[in-house]
């Protein structure tokens, strides 16, 4: 069985190589399993920012179209407002004379 201390380093040798081999393979699982989960939390990151790019896309689309309509808005209470100046300078101006 043992006849030599060469005999025994190769068992000790052996034996090394087994747990570093088992030691080898827990690690690269548990590196497996850091990397999925870094995966899947990337790929909720960039879910996320996809839709705050949606959402930002749609108030600039909603800001585009107000603003076109915002010219009318006050053009219209321009209009609005010169309309009520001269009604209610003819009304002055019928009370003065009248």
């Amino acid at each position: 069985m043992l006849y030599t201390s060469k005999d025994l380093l190769y068992i000790v040798l052996a034996f090394c190589i087994l747990w570093l081999t088992i030691f080898f393979s827990w690690a690269l699982y548990y590196i497996a399993l850091i990397l999925r989960d870094a995966y899947r939390m990337f790929s909720d990151m960039r879910q996320r920012l996809d839709a705050v790019d949606q959402f930002i896309k749609v108030v600039t689309e909603k800001l585009e179209h107000t603003t076109s309509y915002l010219g009318l808005l006050v053009e219209s209470f321009g209009r609005l407002i010169a309309f009520l100046q001269d009604r209610r300078e003819t009304r002055s101006s019928k009370r003065k004379g009248g």
